[in-house]
């Protein structure tokens, strides 16, 4: 898991640092406040120790080149590669420091790296020895905001043949891992009730069907249904249930999942984020990146009642300025002021207005 973060000249942000970080992250800010960025940022790091690991159990492999090409392959630079994720007009170079905690405390890996406004695809400088994870005990999934069902093969094959820059890794990695059969094994016993419960809420399940045209179906009673028949916020619920059901998201598990809201209704939104709770009980750390009033507010809620350690990361961004950002837990329910919040004030205030004239 992710317990400190500290970074540096990353696009929007001059200086990002967060310490004893919880198993759940909801990250929130206007358009522009770099939430994604950040995501990608994390999510990169800890799939290239991930990737590091496993290929080093059968050849001799450099963590600088698998962090190298996983950066570059889920931002997919443009103009001027990696450099491009350093913040502009800045002249000092983007600088990381990351430490990941996994196997009940018994691994402890910091990672740091760093690079400059030149950077084309390789990372000037990285820390030399990391320490394989053991037994598989971390491992990193990232649900973007575009549902992947629906065209599942095709992009698949825009990536894989076109390296098409409208999917980037985080759509591959997820396409591979819900490629996975669900016969792998068993259901882990902490996460069948949230299964249940997440296939519970359409009264229906996505399965995979074993074929290569049609990969997945929405199955509800003696009915089955296309993916491009099915609701999109259905699709979004069973990417969580397939991957729960092929053990690719367990325990130790860091879920990364950007405006996991889009296409729910809010009474869906409120039973996702109680399943997202249970899933930390579980052993996995969530880190999401939300516009959505119905998230922050369950989360605050879940937090008070069940005694919970939720950090709120708060982003702001003033005209020609860089993002600022504060940190709250929401363990006492208590939401801080942000543009969420100040939206809906500022359209309570305007009906006011409306009826006062």
């Amino acid at each position: 898991m992710i317990s400190s973060i500290t970074i540096k000249n990353f696009m929007v942000h001059t200086e990002l640092s967060v310490m004893e970080i919880p198993s759940i992250n909801v990250i929130i800010g206007k358009n522009d406040t770099g939430k994604t960025g950040l995501l990608k940022l994390l999510y990169a790091t800890v799939k290239s120790l991930e990737i590091y690991s496993l290929k080093s159990k059968h050849s001799d492999v450099l963590f600088k080149k698998e962090l190298s090409d996983k950066l570059f392959d889920t931002f997919m630079p443009r103009k001027n590669g990696l450099g491009d994720l350093v913040q502009k007009g800045s002249k000092e170079k983007l600088d990381v420091n990351i430490t990941v905690k996994g196997n009940n405390g018994k691994y402890k890996q910091d990672i740091y790296f760093s690079f400059g406004d030149r950077t084309e695809k390789s990372i000037s400088s990285c820390i030399d020895h990391v320490e394989s994870l053991t037994n598989n005990s971390i491992n990193a999934l990232f649900v973007p905001a575009k549902e992947v069902l629906t065209a599942f093969n095709d992009i698949r094959n825009l990536r894989l043949n076109f390296y098409s820059s409208g999917f980037d890794d985080t759509y591959l990695d997820l396409i591979n891992a819900l490629d996975l059969p669900t016969t792998k094994g068993r259901v882990a016993s902490e996460l069948t009730q949230v299964n249940q419960t997440l296939e519970d809420l359409f009264e229906g399940k996505i399965e995979q069907t074993g074929q290569k045209e049609q990969p997945f179906i929405f199955k509800k009673g003696n009915q089955q249904f296309a993916m491009q028949q099915t609701a999109e916020g259905i699709k979004k619920i069973g990417i969580l249930t397939t991957l729960i059901t092929n053990r690719q998201l367990g325990k130790g598990t860091v879920l990364f999942m950007d405006e996991p809201e889009t296409a729910l209704h809010p009474d869906a939104i409120r039973q996702m984020v109680e399943m997202l709770v249970a899933m930390s009980k579980a052993g996995v750390q969530i880190f999401l990146a939300s516009h959505s009033y119905f998230i922050i507010k369950q989360l605050a809620n879940c937090a008070k009642r069940d005694n919970l350690n939720v950090n709120c990361w708060n982003l702001k961004r003033e005209i020609g300025k860089s993002v600022s950002n504060s940190f709250h837990d929401l363990i006492d329910g208590v939401l801080p002021s942000n543009s969420i919040i100040d939206e809906a004030l500022k359209m309570y205030d305007e009906e006011i207005n409306i009826d006062l004239k």
